[in-house]
């Protein structure tokens, strides 16, 4: 044998050979005696010999095979699903996204970035100026190679007033995208960002081919290519052959919604569907003491709030939404209906989970006889007031029903009115005078901040606009005093606190569901199913 040495206890010196024939061995199903007789015959030592199969065999366990089908179940679908990700709003879309596209970074864990589709990335001293080189030999699905006018066609896609992306506001700090060479891109900024290379990870950014605009299928350069799509109903992925990185292991990946929770869980239980999104908290239990079945848990800033639009004269009425924010039982939503998956929220979005946190703005609790003053003073009296509320997260609807009873004390009458979450997002929300939503974590805390309060976003849903916070927003990307940068995201979180208008009762968890045979599961705290980064990943043990 090569290198091999029998005086070695730890066989750190174990040859090619060697490593290749015990790797063999173990894919054959070799059990632990046939791998000690083989190294005790070599020379090693019982306990050499046993530590060598238990290191192999936590290898093999946790080596992705290749083949099978995993099928993901969303808690919603409908009409406006879409491949063009710059129009992607619900979970279901990012997930979808990230089968068939690639970016030029990808979030990790920590929330932070990672190069993917740009091999390396540099930036000026003040971060104004952000250079990509692209990666080489990265195809996309119909065979054409990735260039430099792929990513500059795609930047451009949300650049101007006139872009349709729903992220536009992230890169608004952009003036433009020059050319370099064919492998490398340039971001001019015409104000400091140091999160660029973070925003550019998040769901919006894939990378399209030049000249895209059928968005029928996806041509894009992730592990899976369609092999079905009909919206409101399923994605259906296969390998594509020619993806230039890791994973893409399974012979299919479906995805589709299934609106109701408890229809959900059935089908879940049943082995209808091998994993789930946000898994009814009073279930957590039962799926726990299932064989078989598996939380799939993340510790994040998500959260669902009820959200007043404040340009309509229906819910502009600045003393109902104060009275609605007291009338929020958070602790009892907390405990009782997210069963602790979560922490208290406090009518902003950035909790303890983002780095730039806020601790010193006051924990707003219940309080009748303060939200009774503002009812009063909002002339309401016992008009009706209708909540459109629909299951789009764990407490969504719960918070509202809450609300409502405590409302009852005071002598407000709120109507909520259940809609089903299929359509949701195109339907209802940001067209209702008052109703629920549901957030995902953002990885910084300005990115969350200006992709939902920026006076010019998409997606801000109140439409609160303060000249003040738009302008601190853009001030404090390049504030590299500590303490000044404290201060001043202290200032945002507070101002939205004040003047903002929704009711933000908690930030929950993601917590999703899955069979013991789902490998390779991802743990970004931004969304469901491991930040909708797992696609790549995904892999099945039972194979």
């Amino acid at each position: 044998m090569s290198d091999f040495k029998n005086t070695d206890p730890r066989l750190t010196t174990l040859g090619y050979r060697e490593n290749m024939h015990l790797n063999e061995m173990m894919k054959r199903g070799a059990s632990r005696r046939d791998v000690m007789t083989w190294l005790m015959a070599a020379g090693a030592t019982t306990f050499a010999s046993g530590s060598v199969f238990d290191g192999l065999a936590h290898a093999a366990a946790h080596t992705p095979k290749r083949g099978g089908k995993l099928i993901m179940a969303a808690d919603q679908h409908g009409p406006n699903d879409t491949l063009d990700p710059a129009l992607y709003t619900s979970a279901a879309d990012y997930f979808r996204g990230r089968m068939f596209y690639g970016s030029l970074t990808r979030l990790t864990p920590e929330l932070g970035y990672e190069p993917e589709l740009a091999e390396e990335i540099t930036s000026n001293d003040d971060a104004t100026e952000w250079t990509f080189k692209i990666r080489k030999g990265v195809e996309f699905h119909s065979g054409k190679t990735l260039t430099a006018d792929d990513v500059i066609f795609t930047m451009n896609r949300h650049m101007g007033k006139d872009s349709i992306s729903k992220a536009s506001s992230l890169v608004s700090m952009v003036d433009k995208w020059e050319k370099v060479n064919d492998y490398e891109v340039k971001a001019v900024l015409n104000s400091p960002n140091a999160d660029l290379p973070i925003a550019l990870g998040t769901f919006h950014f894939k990378i399209l081919a030049e000249g895209t605009e059928d968005f029928a299928t996806a041509n894009g350069t992730g592990p899976y290519k369609v092999k079905e799509f009909k919206p409101g109903v399923r994605a259906v992925g296969v390998p594509f052959e020619n993806y230039w990185g890791e994973g893409g292991y399974l012979d299919e990946l479906e995805h589709y919604g299934i609106g109701d929770s408890t229809a959900r869980l059935n089908a879940f239980l049943a082995g209808d569907v091998d994993a789930m999104v946000n898994l009814p908290p009073k279930a957590i239990s039962q799926v726990e003491g299932t064989d078989g079945k598996e939380i799939w848990s993340l510790q994040a800033g998500a959260y669902v709030n009820i959200t007043p639009r404040l340009d309509m004269k229906d819910s502009s009425n600045r003393h109902m939404w104060k009275a609605m924010q007291l009338l929020q039982d958070r602790k009892r939503l907390l405990k009782g209906v997210l069963k602790g998956q979560g922490t208290l929220g406090n009518d902003q979005p950035i909790n303890a989970a983002y780095f730039d946190h806020c601790p010193d703005i006051p924990q707003r609790e219940l309080d009748p006889e303060k939200a009774k003053f503002h009812w009063e003073k909002s002339g309401l009296g016992n008009t009706p007031v209708p909540v459109v509320a629909a299951e789009v997260a764990p407490g969504a609807v719960e918070q509202c029903l809450f609300m409502q009873r405590e409302g009852k004390k005071i002598g407000a009458n709120f109507e909520v009115k259940k809609v089903t979450t299929d359509g949701y997002w195109g339907a209802v929300w940001l067209k209702e005078p008052i109703c629920v939503a549901s957030w995902n974590m953002r990885p910084t805390a300005n990115i969350m901040m200006t992709l939902a309060f920026k006076g010019d976003a998409d997606w801000n849903e109140t439409r609160w606009n303060n000249d003040k916070f738009n302008q601190l927003l853009v001030d404090v990307r390049g504030e590299t005093d500590a303490d000044k940068r404290k201060a001043k995201y202290c200032d945002l979180q507070t101002m939205i606190h004040e003047e903002n208008g929704m009711s933000l009762p908690v930030h929950r968890n993601y917590v999703d569901a899955a069979a013991s045979h789902v490998k390779g599961r991802t743990e970004v705290p931004l969304n469901n199913f491991g930040g909708a980064e797992s696609p790549v990943t995904l892999w099945r043990a039972d194979t």
